[in-house]
């Protein structure tokens, strides 16, 4: 689905050229046919939006977007994504623009921390325990006097029982799925620390990762972010802090390596795109909003004609 005389047609015909060269027996979902046209598969992070909301979908479509409908699935793809659509949610823009200009700032804010903070954790404790406070560096050792395991095993311990608890909880009826979340992590935390398995930091750290990543409006994107929590840790391990920002440019690196559909994946940060910044971490004014985002390349660029 598109909008003609918006949508350019170059990305239509490159669309069309990936779904016909898709040969295979049955595509049982969007999210089986997204993985077939993607341009990298070497990565966590998804480079084609999935929705289930019309208003998103139909906001893509007038942006110069093209929405790809698969029978017996309630998704849509949207086809030209960049890292910061997922960080977008409808609505930013039902509410006055310093109200969602915030909410936007604080969920970027969260994607750091959610990827973060166990691997800065890791390393200060580890390596670098002369850059916290001294109170709260004796109050860490004191927490930590009983704990059995390196901060390496026991963060990666209690990400995985966070993990755990997570899967478990969306197996599960509704109902009881979202008990168990949050009594399952309440018992199992209280326990680790009484049993003296962790420390009661190692508990706090965790928990302000997960609620971070519950920040991300987007499923998907935020999977791909807790996944990279791992590999964090243990640069974090061996190389401490040096190991972190080590992996922060790698990450980077990675991430401006990244197109969709031949467009940047960082756009419009990486390359920078002044017009389009008015809709990215800051969500301007909507009477600012006149113009469409240059990033999807649509052939009428006004969205708005107001004087």
């Amino acid at each position: 689905a598109y909008i003609k005389g918006i949508t350019n047609i170059k990305l239509i015909e490159e669309l069309e050229e990936r779904l016909n060269a898709v040969d295979i027996d049955q595509i049982a979902s969007a999210g089986h046919l997204e993985q077939l046209i993607q341009d990298n598969s070497l990565t966590p992070l998804p480079q084609i939006q999935v929705t289930e909301r019309p208003d998103k979908a139909v906001s893509n479509l007038m942006e110069g977007r093209v929405i790809v409908l698969v029978d017996n699935s309630p998704f849509a793809l949207t086809i030209l994504t960049t890292f910061a659509q997922f960080f977008q949610s409808p609505e930013d823009y039902n509410e006055r623009w310093i109200v969602a200009s915030f909410i936007r700032f604080l969920r970027w804010t969260a994607s750091f921390f959610a990827v973060f903070t166990p691997a800065v954790y890791v390393a200060v404790v580890t390596f670098h325990p002369g850059l916290i406070p001294t109170r709260l560096a004796l109050s860490i050792a004191a927490t930590r006097a009983g704990v059995p395991f390196p901060s390496v095993i026991e963060a990666v311990l209690m990400e995985m029982t966070i993990e755990l608890l997570r899967e478990s909880g969306a197996r599960l009826p509704k109902g009881i799925g979202q008990t168990i979340g949050i009594v399952g992590g309440l018992v199992i935390g209280d326990a680790a620390v009484n049993a003296g398995l962790t420390s009661p930091i190692m508990v706090i750290v965790v928990a302000l990762t997960a609620i971070a990543s519950f920040v991300i409006p987007t499923y998907s994107a935020a999977l791909g972010l807790r996944t990279m929590r791992f590999p964090l840790m243990l640069m974090a391990a061996i190389l401490g802090l040096y190991g972190v920002m080590l992996a922060f440019i790698v990450i980077n690196i990675h991430l401006v390596s990244i197109k969709s559909f031949s467009m940047n994946y960082m756009t419009p940060q990486a390359p920078a795109i002044l017009s389009d910044m008015k809709d990215f971490v800051i969500r301007g004014p909507a009477r600012k909003m006149k113009k469409r985002p240059v990033q999807s390349y649509p052939i009428d660029m006004i969205r708005m004609d107001m004087e």
